[in-house]
C-alpha cells in the first residue's frame, strides 16, 4: 500500500487496528524472551570458564 503524501495516516480511517489481546500477548512474550536471555547470560557469567588445561611445554620447543 502507497500513500501518496507523506506523514503520518489515520489507523482507524485505513483499518488498520490491533486487537488489546495481540498486544498484550506480544508484551508478555517479549518480556518473557528478555527474561530468558538475561538467566542464560547470568548463568554463563557465573560459571568459571573450563574445558581441558593446554600442557605446559619445556622453554625452546620450537626451536631444533
Amino acid at each position: 500500500m502507497q500513500e501518496q503524501t507523506d506523514g503520518t495516516l489515520n489507523a482507524v480511517e485505513n483499518g488498520i487496528v490491533d486487537s488489546l489481546a495481540a498486544k498484550s500477548w506480544a508484551i508478555k512474550l517479549a518480556t518473557e524472551a528478555a527474561v530468558s536471555v538475561l538467566s542464560v547470560d547470568s548463568i554463563i557469567m557465573s560459571r568459571p570458564a573450563g574445558g581441558p588445561k593446554i600442557p605446559q611445554q619445556a622453554g625452546n620447543w620450537d626451536e631444533d
